[in-house]
């Protein structure tokens, strides 16, 4: 639920509400929490959205579903702990940890189905086949700075990573 669609909810809730200051609705958690929704499955795709803390930032595209098989399928509904890495050609992507039988599950760039071996690609519009998403570097952009807060950080926060992938 983005701050704006939470802002209309609350105003239309009784008087007492008002009284939460506006800096508790606004506040950076140390937490950064990922919440991948799962819409739309195919023989040919999955895709979604990724909700930050709450806030809708963009839309996912993984493989189908075929059995957790690494390589050709999506990884299994869960709650996976992430951690930060540096070491690729575009310097920064969110990896999940404790997938069954999947190692080096990344949040990266891309825009089909062929682009990823089982990771999850975001972009900041969906294709109108639902199995590519657009503006990708776009995307993963808002999501470093959703993270850091900030497009141009000099320090990494110190955060735990959690990404719930659901149905």
């Amino acid at each position: 639920m983005s701050i704006s669609h939470r802002r209309s909810f609350l105003f239309g809730l009784s008087s007492t509400v008002l009284l939460v200051p506006l800096r508790a609705v606004h506040s950076q958690p140390s937490d950064f929490t990922l919440t991948i929704a799962r819409k739309y499955k195919s023989g040919d795709c999955t895709s979604g959205y990724l909700a930050v803390n709450g806030n809708v930032i963009a839309y996912t595209l993984e493989l189908p579903w075929k059995g957790n098989v690494p390589f050709i399928s999506s990884i299994p509904v869960g709650q996976y702990k992430a951690t930060l890495r540096y070491d690729h050609t575009d310097q920064w992507r969110i990896e999940l940890q404790g997938v069954p039988d999947r190692p080096f599950v990344q949040i990266h760039t891309g825009n089909t189905p062929d682009d990823t071996e089982g990771c999850i690609l975001i972009g900041t519009r969906l294709g109108t086949d639902l199995c590519s998403v657009l503006d990708s570097k776009a995307a993963y952009a808002a999501l470093r700075t959703a993270f850091y807060g900030s497009p141009n950080p000099n320090a990494t926060p110190n955060k735990s990573i959690t990404v719930s992938v659901e149905d």
